[in-house]
């Protein structure tokens, strides 16, 4: 069964105490405005071209900006939201067409790399879809919604010892392009299944797919880090059979018992991370790591009124900096904060405190 429960989301006016939408949502909007801008992230030619899906800005702009918006008197859809949107309907609805030069797979440099790139895109895109359904209040998915749903399943692996997942880009870098995102990019999908409103397959194909996908999830769980088992969680609370409730509750305990001493959570807590510089790692309480945790604990059900989640919560509040984001610092090596790349963890920082202060 699919469980249609994503994040329940409350709104009053007291709930963005402490904390400003308005800062958060503009720096948001530069970012995008940079990613957009940033070469590199460009694929494909001409009337075709679009901007890499990134897992560490883009992908949590989908999930964090529409939630400002409900916050923000006046706010409306963004230029850099609407051409997002856009151009994923256009390659979902071209997806055979991707490994072409006016369209562009997300990497292209080798055999490997294409597969992970299907594998990434066809899970990014039925997500990105999916959370627009559900924020425009859709009854049931869109044409391209399906369509990319579609693309998903006849992406999915079907056999051997990864079967019911996605092929995921590896580049080392945790933790969403190294090789235990494979799992992460899974979960993604899950999250994707149960948040398209009304979504229950439907046909042979994605009956099979979800499965698969729930029989992926549940068997490498235990193998799983504490970061791409908090994902777990939350897909666990989108689509039913994935966590058992004694796994559900025993993992919440370990969530909880990560939160420091200041009431926050750090990134390098949640994984056995290695930095290529052999810098040590940050052990600090970050904005990823507090926000991630906070999130996917209330949309499981803990209260906010929960000692510990309040203690979150208020860390967070007091941990916004004046440009607006909340920070986090990479684990593969040390970078300069204040560059485009160094800004990377504290994008998704500032998307997750978004959506941990707004439940």
């Amino acid at each position: 069964m699919i469980v249609l429960h994503l994040s329940p989301m409350a709104w009053s006016g007291e709930e963005s105490a402490g904390w400003k939408p308005e800062q958060a949502m503009k720096y948001l909007e530069e970012r995008e405005k940079a990613w957009f801008e940033y070469s590199p992230a460009s694929r494909g030619e001409g009337m075709t071209q679009s901007t890499c899906v990134s897992c560490h800005s883009v992908l949590p702009y989908v999930f964090a900006r529409p939630i400002l918006r409900k916050l923000i008197v006046g706010d409306v859809s963004t230029e850099f939201e609407k051409k997002l949107l856009a151009q994923t309907k256009n390659r979902v609805s071209n997806w055979k067409k991707l490994d072409t030069a006016p369209y562009s797979l997300l990497y292209d440099f080798s055999e490997q790399k294409k597969k992970e790139s299907w594998g990434t895109e066809a899970v990014l895109n039925a997500v990105i879809l999916a959370f627009d359904d559900r924020y425009q209040s859709r009854s049931s998915p869109s044409e391209s919604t399906k369509q990319a749903f579609s693309n998903l399943w006849q992406t999915q692996v079907k056999t051997g010892d990864h079967k019911g997942s996605w092929e995921w880009l590896d580049f080392g870098m945790g933790p969403w392009e190294w090789k235990e995102s494979r799992y992460w990019g899974a979960t993604l999908a899950a999250i994707a299944v149960g948040t398209a409103p009304r979504y229950a397959g439907g046909d042979d194909a994605s009956h099979e797919g979800l499965r698969l996908l729930r029989s992926y999830l549940k068997d490498n769980f235990p193998k799983q880090n504490l970061h791409n088992q908090a994902w777990t969680l939350w897909a666990a609370s989108s689509v039913d059979g994935i966590l058992t409730k004694a796994e559900r509750q025993k993992l919440i305990d370990q969530l909880l018992e990560k939160q420091q001493a200041d009431g926050g959570w750090s990134l390098s807590s949640l994984g056995a991370w290695v930095r290529s510089d052999s810098s040590a790692q940050e052990t600090a309480s970050d904005g990823y790591a507090t926000g991630l945790v906070l999130h996917v604990l209330q949309t499981a059900g803990v209260p906010k009124d929960d000692v510990k989640i309040a203690k979150g919560l208020d860390w967070l509040r007091s941990h916004q900096t004046t440009t607006g984001a909340w920070q986090t610092v990479s684990v593969n090596k040390k970078r300069d904060p204040n560059s485009h790349s160094g800004k990377f963890m504290s994008d998704a920082a500032t998307a997750f405190a978004v959506l941990a202060l707004s439940h």
